[in-house]
Formats: C-alpha cells, structure tokens, sequence
C-alpha cells in the first residue's frame, strides 16, 4: 500500500490570512451528496466496508480543529460529487470516533484512506493539492474494463447471455483484462459450462490474479475431472465392504463423492486412506483433502473438522 505524506496536522491551527470554510459550512456541504456519507465506529462496517465491494471508498479522517483537513475537506467533497457515484467519500471526525483512526494506524490529519473490497490499497497524509488528489483517484478508481465488467455481472442475473456477449466484448478490446476474465469464468461456471471456465480460471492463476473464488471454483472442476474416470460407485462401494484396506476404492469412490458435492463422505473416505496407507495413494488421499478444503473454505465446519484429524495423523 503506498503512502504520501505532506504536511500533516496534529492540534495547531495554520498561521497567516487563510479563510477555511467553518464547521458549518463543511457540514452544509456534505450533506448536498449522497456520495459523502458521515460515518463511525458503529456503521463503519456498513459504510465503509462492505460499501467498498460494489465502490471504491475514500475515508477521510478529520476534525474540526485542523485546519488541513478544512482546506482538504472541500476538495475531496468536491469530487466526490464530480465523480457521481465513481467513488464514496466517508468522513471519520476523529475528535468523536478516536478508535477507528487508531485502527487505522493515523498519527496525524488530514489522513486519507482508499478502500476497496475490504481493504486499503493506498493512503496519503496532509492537505495535497487539487491536482495531485485527482491523480491519486485516477490510481485507485476502477479502469473502464473493470466498471463495464462489473456493469456485465450485474446483467448476468436477469440477461446472461447478453452478460457474455459483453464479457467477451470487453476481452476483445482488453485482452489483459482480469476483470472480464474473473466475471466471464463465474458465468461459465454458474451454467455448468465447466471446460470453458478452467482456462479462463488457469489464465488468472498464471496472471497472479486468481482470488479464493477462482481457487476454488478451479479446484472443483479438477474434481468433477478426475472423477469421471473413477468407475461405479456401487461396485467401489461393494469392494470396500468386502475389503476395508482396499485403498484404492476408498479414494476412487471419495473422488466421485467430491464430485457430487457429498462432501463429508469425501473426506471420512479419504481420511480413511491417509491414517491406514502406507503407500502412494497416502499422499493421493491427502491431496484430495486439500483441495476440498479449498473448495468448503477456511471456515467451514467440515474443513476445521477434518483439518484437525489430519494434522493429528501427520504429526
């Protein structure tokens, strides 16, 4: 995250001539916009980030006393109304909400947040002038490929088809774009049309720009592949009743019940291979647990459950 620094203000007031607008006034003109909203502790979360899934968000934390901050919150309000809607502008009073601007690390003010999907991505401290804050959101505000691809998602819920036709648009005209690539992939994947979604999902992971959706999304086609070459369940079933040490029909029939999302049964059946084989598919079985927990996600009450008894049988 990259940080500027210029003239930051602690409790002095600037010396000189300098008319700042009152605290009134500032007030006044923020409440013009429903793109500047006045936030705190208790509706950060909501205001701020969350908000920053769907928009960018600038937090400006500020107080009545600085001077700075008067002469830079104008500016920022300023553009937020240009920019009608390109971005949100929150403003944290630090006199009232002191435990937001410790959160975020602030010595001095005015200091300035860019938020998106959840986190910052760059700051600055101090009264910048016009120009260069107009540069600075030029950096973090969405390019024209990300907004229209977002503008396609929105579209893929009633239109999907026209969604796709836009996401494919995109990428002929930003072949680099990993925002087309990331939306058309959750389409694809969406309607099943899962060997059209791995390469798109491949491409973002050599691109470094694959997330945990993509992660996961990747992982579960890797498991619909395999297992369509496992054999049929109820005969792997039967060899396994007949046979508990039959490793290999305990992980073929765990790769078919990943693939049908049954997913505990995955698990005890892979597990199963890892506590009592000392051989290849030990490490197979493993393997298999793995990637389902990419898939369930860090949280999930199977992956906690079965993360646990497989790190007591390696260790």
């Amino acid at each position: 995250m990259r940080k500027k620094t210029v003239g930051m203000a602690r409790r002095a007031e600037p010396k000189g001539t300098l008319i700042l607008p009152s605290v009134t006034e500032l007030n006044a003109m923020a409440e013009q916009s429903p793109w500047i909203v006045k936030t705190n502790a208790a509706r950060f979360q909501a205001d701020v980030l969350e908000r920053s899934k769907q928009v960018p968000v600038v937090v400006d934390f500020w107080a009545p006393w600085c001077g700075p901050c008067r002469m830079l919150g104008p500016i920022l309000e300023k553009l937020a109304r240009e920019k009608s809607g390109a971005f949100v502008l929150a403003k944290v009073n630090t006199d009232e909400d002191p435990s937001l601007a410790a959160a975020f690390g602030v010595e001095g003010i005015p200091a300035v947040f860019a938020i998106r999907d959840g986190r910052p991505i760059d700051q600055f401290v101090g009264a910048l002038p016009e120009s260069q804050i107009r540069a600075w959101l030029d950096g973090i505000l969405p390019a024209e490929d990300e907004m229209r691809s977002e503008a396609a998602r929105a579209l893929a819920a009633e239109d999907a088809a026209a969604a796709e036709a836009a996401l494919r648009a995109i990428l002929a005209e930003f072949p680099k774009s990993t925002a087309a690539r990331r939306v058309l992939a959750e389409l694809l994947f969406a309607s099943g049309r899962l060997n059209e979604a791995e390469p798109l999902l491949e491409e973002l992971t050599e691109m470094g720009a694959a997330d945990e959706d993509c992660e996961r999304m990747l992982s579960e086609i890797r498991l619909q592949e395999s297992a369509r070459t496992q054999g049929d369940p109820a005969e792997l079933q039967a060899r396994l009743q007949a046979d508990p040490d039959d490793f290999a029909a305990a992980l073929a029939l765990a790769e078919i019940e990943a693939a049908k999302r049954e997913y505990a049964a995955a698990l005890e059946h892979a597990l199963h291979v890892v506590a009592r084989d000392r051989g290849d598919l030990r490490e197979s079985a493993r393997g298999l647990m793995l990637r389902l927990f990419n898939v369930l996600g860090n949280d999930h009450p199977l992956t906690e459950e079965y993360r646990r008894k497989l790190t007591m049988l390696l260790f």
